[in-house]
C-alpha cells in the first residue's frame, strides 16, 4: 500500500505540478493590445528627404482603455509593424516641418487630376491605407502589437505562483506521508 501511495503521489505531481505557475504564463488575461482607434484619424506626411512617410493616427490601449496620438516614420518601422512590434515612435511635431499628403476614404475618380502625385486612401475598417505615387501603389497595416506589460506582471506575480505550488505538492506529499503510519511509523 505504501509504495502504491509514493507511486501515484509522484505521477500526480508529475502531472499537476506547476499549476500556477503555468496558469500564470500561458493564460492571455494579463495581455493588452494596442490597436489603431476605430476612427484612426490618418494623417501622412511626405518626408521625401529620407525617403520615408510620417504617418499620424490614434492608437487605442487595450490595457488602459483611452486613445492617444502617435507618430511614427513609415519605411524605418515598416519590418516591425509587419512582425507586430510595436515602431519606434516619435514626436507628432515632426509634422510642422513636412508637407501633408492628402488622404481620402475612396479612390479618386479615373481621369481626376490629381494637384499632388502622391496621395493615400485609407481602408474602410481605417486599420490600414494605401498610398499611391506616380506608378506605384504600397499597402500598409497600423501598428497592432502586445503592449508588453503582461510579461513584467508575470515576471512580478511568479514568485507568488511558486510558493503556492511549492504549498500544494507540500501539502499533498505530507499527506501521503501520514496516509503511510506518519512521524512514528515501522514495519
Amino acid at each position: 500500500m505504501r509504495a502504491q501511495s509514493w507511486m501515484m503521489g509522484l505521477w500526480l505531481l508529475l502531472l499537476t505540478g506547476g499549476c500556477a505557475t503555468e496558469a500564470l504564463w500561458n493564460k492571455a488575461q494579463l495581455d493588452a493590445w494596442n490597436e489603431p482607434a476605430d476612427n484612426s484619424k490618418l494623417q501622412l506626411f511626405d518626408a521625401s528627404s529620407q525617403k520615408d512617410f510620417l504617418v499620424i493616427y490614434e492608437e487605442y490601449s487595450e490595457r488602459h482603455d483611452s486613445t492617444r496620438t502617435r507618430a511614427y516614420f513609415l519605411n524605418r518601422n515598416e519590418k516591425r509593424v509587419e512582425q507586430g512590434r510595436q515602431p519606434h515612435f516619435v514626436s507628432a511635431r515632426w509634422s510642422h516641418k513636412l508637407p501633408p499628403v492628402p488622404v481620402s476614404q475612396t479612390p479618386p475618380e479615373s481621369g481626376t487630376n490629381l494637384p499632388q502625385s502622391i496621395y493615400a486612401v485609407i481602408s474602410t475598417n481605417t486599420q490600414s491605407f494605401t498610398i499611391y505615387s506616380s506608378a506605384q501603389r504600397t499597402s500598409h497595416d497600423l501598428p497592432v502589437y502586445n503592449d508588453g506589460w503582461g510579461r513584467v506582471d508575470r515576471i512580478a506575480l511568479t514568485p507568488v505562483a511558486v510558493v503556492a505550488d511549492l504549498t500544494i505538492i507540500g501539502g499533498f506529499l505530507g499527506y501521503i506521508w501520514l496516509q503511510a503510519g506518519g512521524p512514528g511509523y515501522s514495519r
